[in-house]
């Protein structure tokens, strides 16, 4: 059976769901983009099924929804009305926007606040280089460039940037794009993706069916009064995926949203 005719067959349900720990690891310190990272994977990441004809489903103390889409037919499955808090999810996007404008003419300095950014999601880093882009207007350009029909601008603040898991995939495809960029800046940005800092790596790369695959991720995680918005979105050979999870604080931090995004990932490919 086709790719396409099994997404057809994939729906939305509700049912027990399964529950997952992540424990942080230690920071480490970062290498800017020129120094030995891989251009490209080793190899061909591995070829990961098409999804697997069953419902997804998951008992969530909130808030969730889900969107996967197909890079090669652009066909996307899943969706859902949740706006959820973009957090650092667009620090992709960011990086798409600050290397299209300056990387003629990078700064060691800037190279290593854009590495800071995507592999161990320093927030003062992305801060920096939002203001060099002109605040909001970089995120204006993300709605425009990338085509998104339901992600909504929050004055100066880059974090609370709202969008849907449809928007979320569409935004993973327009990174793995990397409009502007040249081949090596973008070769070299899903290099960074694919080897964030293990403390960021949580969610649908746990996904046991997704073992082997180089997934370049971007998550985004903060709590607000009592609130926890979490966001995993993975771009990989054919497929991007976006889970949005937004929930009463638990006591698990962001634990709790990196289960529903792993066991979702787990359903449609396991």
């Amino acid at each position: 059976m086709s790719r396409s005719s099994l997404l057809a067959l994939l729906v939305g349900a509700l049912a027990a769901a399964t529950y997952f720990v992540f424990t942080s690891a230690p920071m480490v310190e970062g290498k800017p983009l020129s120094a030995g990272l891989a251009s490209s994977p080793p190899g061909r990441s591995l070829e990961v099924p098409a999804p697997d004809a069953a419902k997804v489903s998951a008992d969530v103390r909130g808030e969730w929804s889900w969107a996967l889409r197909d890079r090669d037919t652009g066909t996307t499955i899943g969706g859902g009305t949740l706006h959820n808090t973009t957090e650092s999810m667009i620090k992709s996007w960011l990086a798409v926007d600050y290397l299209a404008s300056h990387g003629s003419r990078l700064s060691a300095a800037d190279e290593d606040r854009l590495t800071r950014m995507i592999r161990f999601s320093d927030d003062h880093a992305a801060q920096t280089l939002y203001l060099d882009l002109g605040g909001d207007a970089s995120v204006a350009r993300m709605i425009t460039t990338c085509g998104l029909h339901d992600t909504r601008i929050h004055p100066n603040w880059w974090s609370k940037t709202t969008m849907t898991a449809g928007d979320a995939t569409l935004l993973g495809e327009c990174v793995a794009r990397g409009p502007g960029l040249t081949p090596q800046w973008r070769a070299k940005l899903l290099g960074l993706m694919r080897s964030v800092d293990p403390s960021n790596a949580f969610g649908i790369p746990e996904a046991p069916a997704l073992a082997g695959a180089h997934l370049a991720i971007k998550n985004g995680w903060t709590e607000h009064g009592g609130t926890w918005a979490v966001n995993c979105m993975a771009i990989w050979d054919h497929w991007v995926l976006a889970v949005l999870v937004r929930y009463p604080d638990q006591g698990t931090e962001h634990r709790y949203g990196a289960g529903v995004c792993k066991t979702v990932a787990q359903q449609l490919f396991g």
